[in-house]
């Protein structure tokens, strides 16, 4: 028996658009995660507000700290998935992958869509590189490992 959890060493981690076009220069991800809401049903003389469960927020995906380059075929494809408003789908060839170690990765379930929502925002420093970064709301569904 293991008495202590797996670890995830970054340097074995990437993102990327099937499963080998890697967004260029990723530094860092970031998945906020499933949240369950609470619809509150308390009525008139409780004294302890009662609730019962409500919708679900499949959370936001974020991309950050990668290297700026516009002529990048995977951050272009995510810019003009903003601009054009095109949904990323749970796709064997080109989804979206947020690869946990070698073998495995976190990816949209099955009935879900992540909208981007933001591109290119740049960073650059004049002793420094220029870095960009992108985010999307999940929705529809919440990312699952595979």
């Amino acid at each position: 028996m293991a008495d202590r959890a797996t670890i995830l060493n970054g340097s074995f981690q990437k993102v990327t658009l099937g499963p080998s076009s890697k967004v260029l220069g990723a530094g860092k991800y970031s998945l906020s995660g499933l949240v369950r809401k609470t619809i509150d049903a308390s009525e008139f003389g409780v004294d302890y507000d009662i609730f019962e469960w409500g919708s679900a927020d499949g959370g936001t995906i974020s991309l950050s700290d990668c290297l700026f380059d516009p002529s990048n075929p995977e951050q272009m494809t995510l810019f003009t998935a903003v601009v054009n408003q095109v949904k990323l789908i749970r796709n064997v060839s080109t989804g979206i992958r947020f690869w946990l170690n070698s073998t495995s990765y976190m990816t949209i379930g099955s009935s879900g869509q992540i909208l981007m929502t933001t591109a290119y925002k740049v960073d650059a420093d004049r002793s420094g590189l220029a870095k960009t970064s992108f985010e999307g709301k999940v929705s529809g569904d919440y990312m699952v490992i595979i």
